[in-house]
């Protein structure tokens, strides 16, 4: 096994999978990923974690949701960077 591979992170294995720099997405597939957020009620959660974080407050168990957040945002930021370019690409096209 390659070394590289053993150290990888979710997210460095998730853009080698999703391959935002390339386009391939169809115009609806992503104009509708470009519509996911958070719920209302994550971004509240967000904010309060990422408060308890930077005074240093957070239980383990908050740490370890914090970091679920963490790991949905940087997969929807993959996504919607893919859909994006997807986008730019059918314009140019067109």
């Amino acid at each position: 096994m390659d070394a590289t591979a053993t150290t990888d992170c979710g997210v460095e294995i998730l853009a080698r999978v999703i391959q935002p720099a390339e386009a391939g997405l169809s115009l609806e597939a992503a104009r509708s990923i470009l519509e996911f957020r958070l719920a209302p009620a994550d971004c509240d959660r967000v904010n309060l974690l990422a408060a308890k974080a930077r005074r240093g407050t957070l239980t383990a168990e908050e740490r370890a949701q914090l970091s679920e957040y963490e790991h949905v945002t940087a997969l929807l930021e993959l996504m919607q960077s893919k859909a994006r370019r997807s986008l730019k690409n059918a314009e140019l096209a067109s």
